[in-house]
């Protein structure tokens, strides 16, 4: 008998859910590909997509359900998410795109207060909760795959924002998010590491307008080599390498890559100097300032 916790929780919503829908898969294909499969496999209007390690309160999804009925404008909705195990604390509150393809949580470990009670567009949302349309989603193309897990968020979300849609904090939707305290560019484990340095390069050639790309290519390989020294440094080798390897995966992925980049401009309607003015993409220079705070975390 499996008795991995994955089989267990899959017998218990077999045993006492009967009339949920069970997707099972023999190896982990990742959060992008499992995410895509329960789109794919729906039948409702709205699709929601919420981490297996969160907990959510009682009147959590008829804010997001309600925002996204009254206005057809918005692609994509999410509520405000706390720390489950301090619930006091921020994780996030929606998030910004910063110019070198990077999501960042608004609000991290911030004490919850009015200051994020307060609606707006957001960059992106963070993976844990949101809402779209399944029609809609779907022939965006969902959640990249070649992704498997990180920042697959910032990338539909800014994909959503090029479409002519918007991104919607609703913050009387709260859900709490098993997180960690750690500060951002440090958290070091192989997998973090590999997929955080190499997704945002995808972001950057899929999603910026052409006289964009260089410009955030040169100032992410600067970010990333930081990183590499700082590991070393520490004697890291192995985070070192995972950023290392996470390069050749790109190079490796490049051409499918622009393949995506031609559909994804092709239908694009808004431009990106409107989403810099707007803040959905922050400038450079807001962009260092975060990194600086991610630092003194």
């Amino acid at each position: 008998m499996d008795n991995s916790p994955s089989a267990k929780d899959t017998g218990y919503i077999w045993e006492n859910y009967p009339w949920v829908k069970v997707i099972t898969m023999n190896r982990n294909v990742g959060a992008t590909k499992a995410r895509n499969l329960g789109a794919e496999a729906a039948k409702g209007e709205f699709v929601v997509f919420l981490d297996n390690d969160t907990v959510v309160t009682p009147d959590w999804l008829n804010g997001l359900v309600d925002a996204m009925q009254k206005d057809k404008n918005i692609g994509v909705a999410g509520g405000k998410i706390l720390c489950l195990n301090e619930p006091n604390k921020i994780n996030s509150a929606g998030g910004i795109i910063t110019f070198i393809g990077v999501g960042y949580d608004l609000g991290f470990f911030d004490n919850n207060s009015e200051h994020y009670n307060i609606r707006g567009s957001r960059g992106y949302l963070c993976g844990a909760v949101t809402i779209v349309r399944r029609d809609e989603f779907l022939s965006f193309g969902g959640f990249d795959e070649d992704y498997f897990i990180y920042l697959d968020d910032t990338d539909i979300c800014w994909r959503y924002w090029l479409y002519g849609k918007r991104v919607e904090y609703i913050p009387d939707s709260v859900i709490y998010h098993k997180c960690a305290v750690m500060s951002g560019i440090f958290i070091n484990t192989p997998l973090k590491v590999f997929y955080g340095t190499r997704n945002p390069l995808f972001n950057i050639i899929k999603n910026y307008a052409i006289h964009n790309i260089l410009l955030a290519l040169f100032f992410l390989f600067h970010y990333h080599l930081f990183k590499i020294l700082y590991f070393l440094i520490k004697l890291d080798l192995g985070a070192a390498l995972s950023m290392i390897k996470a390069y050749c995966s790109f190079f490796k992925y490049l051409p499918k890559t622009v393949v995506k980049r031609k559909e994804i401009q092709s239908n694009r309607k808004v431009k990106d100097s409107y989403l810099l003015n707007k803040s959905i993409i922050i400038s450079l220079c807001n962009s260092f300032k975060v990194f600086l705070r991610i630092i003194k975390n």
